[in-house]
């Protein structure tokens, strides 16, 4: 999911001039070849979703910046890493190529606004409309830089990247090496490990072959033994279809907390036994199992490529006759397992989730679970909170927050989203197709995680009621 900005005032660039510098870039390792697996995956995703899912960054800047500084810093981008400089080939009769130039000309864009405009509202507006405007993959190099200058004076840099072309910890990436490059070359005094075409040319070698073959049969193993669900494929219900309903839960926060310290484990690993026991609560369905994103970030050589190189881990676990302290053991454990096998051909992982549909003769339904913060670090417990603190903050209601969708191409999908060091709370956002989870269930989903947080961190002894 990109970020959200503020709701900017719809003139905020009412009356702005549009310039364009053109930008001259001549790098290494031009070529053609495949998308490799992490391509293909947000490749899919992003046509799933029916949404770009740009990423966009605002900086402000200091009154010294000049334009020249942001067409260096563009070249280096553009110079350093292939992934800025790729175009997509598509053909109706042949899976898409990726191409890297060695060399072109990319734009750099001047948003001047009136004297007296509100310059960090013209940024936030600006990055709103980029957020939404798709990129030209065949056409349109993946990075867009827009500064906004008022009385001839640079105020922000909006940065867009296109997310096919990297992830939020590629992006990180790019900026490292741009702050760290020497003052007085300008070269980055360590050469980029990996590119994307370099995983393209891996994932076809005897051992990519086999580490996806490794992670083929466990999801066929895994996904066979799962018992027969039960549920009808939908049934239609009044009113929206697509809905999100969002807990910020402090008390599950706390609880976590709790739980982790005396765990001595992640509030992630938490968080992950909660959804598991819910999941298994409210739907039925025992052992709990589900998809989740899992970044291949660990696997050598891939730390700090500049690309996306996340995939769909199966995540199984099994709930039952279990304290949730128990659970939280059982799901290390099983997430160990879900990182190891998230790492294959995705055309053939296709091939075999429709061979096992039709061998299970029902669809797979598979609940997505996306941990944000865990995507990105560890989520180490706070101060250990007391059990009358956790207390304390159930007793004042978690109020729900609905939006109706137009769209949701899961069924169902479970996100904590991203917390900053100053929160206090758990933002919890339940999506679902309510023509299989009734919005009743959501938000039951929802406030059992919270509750199961509370219990547990009063009581070791807390069953998962299964």
């Amino acid at each position: 999911m990109t970020p959200t900005y503020p709701n900017p005032s719809a003139h905020a660039l009412e009356n702005a001039a549009r310039h364009v510098v053109e930008v001259s870039f001549a790098g290494d390792g031009a070529g053609v070849g495949a998308l490799n697996w992490g391509q293909q995956h947000i490749l899919g995703a992003i046509k799933n979703l029916g949404s770009p899912m740009n990423m966009c960054a605002i900086r402000e800047l200091p009154p010294t910046a000049s334009v020249q500084d942001f067409a260096d810093e563009l070249r280096f981008y553009l110079n350093r890493f292939q992934a800025m400089r790729t175009l997509l080939r598509f053909s109706p009769d042949a899976a898409p190529v990726q191409e890297v130039f060695a060399a072109g000309r990319a734009p750099l864009g001047i948003v001047d606004i009136p004297a007296g405009a509100d310059a960090a509202a013209a940024a936030a507006a600006l990055a709103a409309e980029h957020e939404q405007a798709a990129f030209d993959d065949e056409h349109e190099l993946p990075i867009r830089m827009l500064l906004v200058r008022r009385d001839g004076v640079l105020t922000h840099l909006v940065t867009v990247l296109n997310h096919f072309a990297t992830d939020g910890a590629g992006a990180f990436a790019m900026y490292s090496d741009y702050t760290n490059r020497d003052p007085e070359t300008g070269e980055v005094p360590y050469p980029v490990q990996t590119h994307p075409l370099d995983l393209t040319a891996h994932q076809a070698t005897p051992s990519g072959r086999r580490q996806s073959e490794a992670s083929l049969r466990y999801w066929e193993r895994e996904l066979m033994a799962l018992p027969p669900s039960g549920r009808p494929a939908s049934v239609r219900r009044d009113g929206a279809r697509y809905r999100r309903v969002v807990l910020r839960s402090k008390p599950m926060l706390l609880g976590a907390e709790r739980i982790a310290h005396r765990l001595e484990c992640d509030v992630s690993a938490v968080l992950l036994a909660l959804f598991s026991t819910a999941l298994a609560r409210v739907t039925g369905e025992q052992p709990a199992a589900a998809q989740m994103l899992v970044s291949n970030r660990f696997r050598p050589g891939m730390a700090d490529v500049v690309g996306n190189v996340s995939q769909t881990g199966l995540f199984v676990v099994d709930v039952a006759g279990a304290t949730i302290d128990e659970v939280v053991e059982r799901a290390q454990r099983a997430v160990t397992r879900t990182y190891k096998y998230a790492y294959f051909d995705l055309e053939q992982w296709h091939e075999l989730l429709a061979d096992v549909e039709r061998k299970r003769g029902e669809p797979l339904s598979l609940c997505y679970y996306n941990d944000r913060p865990s995507q990105r670090s560890g989520t180490a417990p706070g101060r250990k909170p007391s059990a009358e603190q956790v207390r304390a903050a159930a007793r004042v209601p978690t109020p729900a927050t609905w939006t109706e969708l137009p769209f949701f191409n899961e069924r169902l999908m479970v996100t904590i989203d991203v917390m900053d060091e100053a929160a206090d709370a758990v933002p919890l956002m339940v999506y679902a197709d309510t023509w299989y989870l009734p919005a009743e269930d959501m938000e039951a989903f929802a406030r059992l995680m919270e509750s199961l947080a509370v219990d547990a961190a009063c009581d070791p002894a807390t069953p998962t009621g299964l």
